[in-house]
């Protein structure tokens, strides 16, 4: 007894609520993965990083083509350019390098020079990277205002430095509006 009221309850809410579960169910479930696929986006996104810490790559070796690089130099420099584009930050790499320089033929003093150089190039790809600008266009515009250099130099100056004299009025007194007239009079 108690399981039919149930089920007729439950019905009796689907019927008053009409379609709206079944095409926000259809929406969120299929079209917005079709039209919204992170997956595919973040391919896409990190083929394009890379290519671009390719092409940098090649125009800085090409500039001083008598440096030698170190494999690990090179990998790091795109890592990290890749990196900041991706996620921004401060530049500086993670605390530990990736995975593969963990296995125990790292754990030489060549192989510290590896993680070493790889650290290196990725500060410089970074760096290059933040320098290029391309950051400003693979992030999304939001309607909220950037902050600029002189927001950043007020925020750091304490509050009872800035605040205004007693004396000077900060926004005009407020408009008197007159009662609304009845019946157009």
């Amino acid at each position: 007894m108690r399981m039919r009221f149930a089920l007729g309850i439950l019905g009796t809410c689907f019927m008053h609520v009409g379609c709206s579960p079944f095409v926000n169910a259809t929406r969120i479930l299929v079209v917005e993965p079709i039209h919204y696929c992170r997956t595919a986006d973040d391919i896409l996104e990190r083929h394009r990083n890379y290519k671009l810490a390719e092409d940098t790559w090649q125009t800085l070796a090409q500039a001083d083509p008598g440096q030698p690089y170190s494999p690990d130099y090179v990998k790091g420099f795109k890592d990290g350019f890749a990196d900041y584009l991706q996620a921004g930050g401060s530049g500086e790499p993670p605390p530990l390098p990736p995975r593969h320089y963990w296995k125990m033929a790292y754990e030489t003093p060549q192989g510290h020079q590896a993680i070493e150089d790889w650290f290196a190039g990725f500060r410089l790809g970074a760096a290059l990277a933040r320098e290029s600008g391309y950051r400003d266009w693979v992030t999304i515009p939001t309607s909220s205002p950037r902050a600029n250099a002189a927001d950043l130099h007020l925020s750091s100056i304490p509050a009872e430095s800035r605040a205004l004299p007693s004396d000077e009025n900060v926004l005009p007194p407020p408009r008197k509006i007159a009662p609304p007239r009845e019946n157009g009079k």
